[in-house]
């Protein structure tokens, strides 16, 4: 049921100029709260920070994934805290591991220390855990670790994936390979 049946009468019809306008009215004030719906849904439940200290990884990200999500960069770790508090809570965050002065291990612990329902995603280069990762993800502080180069179809994919287990949705199954394929 749109807008305008709930508050025109069923016998208003548009025959004279008066009319036509408060049609008109209607229709762009029935057409405003639809985009606000549609934006308070994607910046509250949908928006991603994605932090790495590598300008070439951000552009990257941001070209291949930009499209579907509403991606907020940040240059570093200093540059995510502060885009977390000017914002407030992301959705999901995923941030590089190796940066200059905080490593992505510890900001992601103050970020689920302040916001426990944002998602975390580490993208780490190395395939030591010595920051412990494992206990992490196990903990619940990380949602996942994905080693670098991370393709854009799994990042993609882990994110929607974080994306449907924050909105209550099933998660996107891990892409598999078919029996005996290598």
């Amino acid at each position: 049921m749109s807008l305008r049946s709930l508050l025109l009468p069923a016998c208003a019809l548009p025959t004279n100029e008066a009319t036509k306008m408060e049609t008109e009215i209607y229709d762009s004030h029935e057409k405003l709260a639809f985009r606000k719906i549609l934006w308070s849904n994607l910046t509250m439940n949908e928006s991603i920070l994605v932090v790495d200290d590598e300008e070439a990884i951000l552009k990257g990200i941001n070209l291949n994934l930009g499209r579907k999500f509403d991606i907020t960069l940040a240059h570093g770790s200093d540059e995510a805290l502060k885009q977390l508090e000017e914002k407030g809570e992301f959705a999901v965050v995923v941030s590089d591991m190796r940066m200059p002065g905080m490593d992505g291990a510890t900001l992601l612990r103050k970020v689920r220390e302040s916001y426990p329902e944002t998602l975390c995603i580490l993208l780490t280069g190395h395939a030591d855990f010595e920051f412990g990762g494992s206990e992490a993800l196990q903990s619940g502080m990380l949602h996942k670790i994905l080693n670098k180069p991370c393709s854009p179809e799994k990042l993609r994919s882990t994110i929607q994936g974080a994306l449907n287990l924050r909105a209550g949705r099933k998660e996107e199954p891990e892409e598999q390979l078919p029996p005996g394929a290598f």
